[in-house]
């Protein structure tokens, strides 16, 4: 999710939002006017009601955001690795994980600039430490507890954090405005955190920008604790691997392929884009539409390089397996005008509605032949009436060959499972038994699209099918 989706989110929580805080701000009015009239002498200014009113409604937008406008999926989860998002940005490298980090401070910074303004209590930074913790660790349990989320070490620091990045801009024009002067101490404490986040990412980008390879998405953020897990191993593994192949392929972690991609579908299928590119964890999304207000979806998997064209309304229809291959051909005929159609693939047919290509590669021969290939599908449905196909998916990657390169042995992967430096969509639990039954030299892309030799290791979990990639190359 991006800050453009977050806000488009946020826009039907504001009107609610809105509507309470003003509710809430009319009793406490009356109830105030009431008070004074009895004879209270405590006053309350015009800033504390503003804070007041802001806090409210500040409160009941970050609620709708992170709980009510989620469904109960996530089954009490906790996760209480710290610094498991920035392990999980880097190894994905991914711009959403970055997002999501600076957003949840975001979220959390109209907390401790408003705080300060109720009244001196909530001036100190102690104050405003413990109201922030309280109030980030009130949500994430209650996340928990209703399932909507996970209670995560990461969210209760990055909302404390944020927190505290606006107290300290609000400090700063308090002190400013009191001292009336600029003072390094005032300015220190507004931007000290900012900063040092700025300084944070932008080592980061520097690191990964120096190194030839790319990061590994199939890195874990935590491993598994494998200390109350059973494990057998049921094949035999060397503990010698020769060197094999590196490829690259530049369809990968490219915006500018995709950018080419959907202006080529643009101008074949006479479509036009409405609105903004949008961002769904790998994928990049344009909506577009055609002259007769038919809306269409071009996806680009940045992580793949796949791309995808699908209209917003799908219907298929069966045709003569002559048609379907006249329309095969012509489909064929334009993607080799571009040389997105390898000559060797091999064209087919299915279920009287969909054409496809494939081209295909031994694991083993990728590992051994030291040249560039092609490798991928294409898979395309057409429409029986009109240009533009029903779907139109494209997974075909030209793999460069780089050099061979030396790699770990099965032996010394399978080291890597004992160790539970692994990634497993739900972890292991006390008391199961993991069988490895079998492994394969394969591939997979990084981030920077270099095509990667990891180990497949295949098995099972109490029973059910499991397997797990691990990282090959040599450090």
């Amino acid at each position: 999710m991006d800050f453009i989706q977050v806000v488009q989110k946020l826009l039907p929580v504001v009107g609610v939002a809105l509507i309470v805080g003003l509710i809430a701000l009319g009793i406490v009015l009356i109830t105030y006017r009431l008070y004074r009239k009895r004879g209270g002498k405590r006053i309350i200014t015009f800033w504390q009601f503003i804070a007041s009113f802001s806090l409210m409604g500040w409160l009941i937008m970050v609620m709708m955001l992170t709980t009510f406008s989620r469904g109960a999926n996530f089954g009490g989860w906790v996760n209480l690795e710290l610094f498991s998002g920035y392990v999980s940005a880097w190894n994905q490298w991914s711009l959403s994980e970055f997002q999501l980090i600076i957003f949840n401070m975001l979220m959390f910074a109209p907390l401790g600039f408003l705080l300060p303004l109720l009244g001196m209590k909530t001036r100190a930074f102690k104050s405003i430490l413990i109201i922030s913790l309280i109030i980030t660790i009130g949500i994430e349990t209650f996340q928990m507890l209703t399932g909507r989320g996970i209670f995560e070490l990461d969210d209760i620091l990055h909302n404390t954090l944020g927190s505290l990045a606006g107290y300290g801009l609000m400090r700063a024009i308090l002190d400013i405005r009191q001292q009336k002067r600029i003072s390094f101490k005032a300015v220190f404490r507004a931007f000290c955190i900012p900063l040092a986040f700025t300084l944070l990412f932008t080592g980061a980008f520097i690191i990964y920008s120096s190194q030839e390879l790319g990061n590994l998405s199939i890195r874990p953020a935590t491993s598994q604790k494998m200390n109350q897990v059973s494990v057998t191993l049921s094949t035999k593994l060397p503990d010698y691997a020769e060197p094999v192949a590196l490829y690259r392929s530049f369809e990968i972690h490219n915006m500018e392929y995709a950018k080419q991609m959907v202006s080529l579908i643009m101008d074949h299928f006479h479509l036009q884009q409405r609105g903004h590119i949008s961002i769904d964890g790998f994928n990049r999304i344009w909506n577009l539409y055609d002259d007769g207000g038919s809306d269409y979806t071009f996806n680009y998997n940045i992580n793949s390089g796949n791309w995808w064209l699908a209209p917003d309304q799908y219907a298929t229809v069966s045709m003569q397996p002559e048609v379907l291959t006249e329309k095969g051909a012509a489909y064929g005929k334009w993607l080799s005008q571009h040389g997105l159609l390898p000559q060797q693939a091999e064209f087919s047919t299915q279920n009287e509605d969909t054409v496809r290509w494939d081209l295909r590669m031994t694991n083993s021969d990728m590992s051994k032949e030291q040249r560039d290939f092609d490798q991928g599908m294409i898979i395309i449905v057409p429409a029986a009436e009109g240009l533009v196909p029903q779907e139109l998916f494209y997974s075909m990657n030209k793999n460069k060959y780089i050099r061979t390169v030396d790699v770990s042995s099965p032996a010394q992967a399978y080291e890597e499972v004992l160790r539970g430096n692994f990634y497993m969509y739900n972890d292991l639990q006390k008391g199961e038994n993991l069988i490895v039954k079998s492994y394969e030299l394969t591939y997979t892309y990084d981030s920077k699209g270099y095509y990667q030799p990891v180990y497949l290791f295949e098995g099972t979990v109490n029973g059910e099918e499991w397997s797990t990639l691990i990282p090959a190359l040599k450090n």
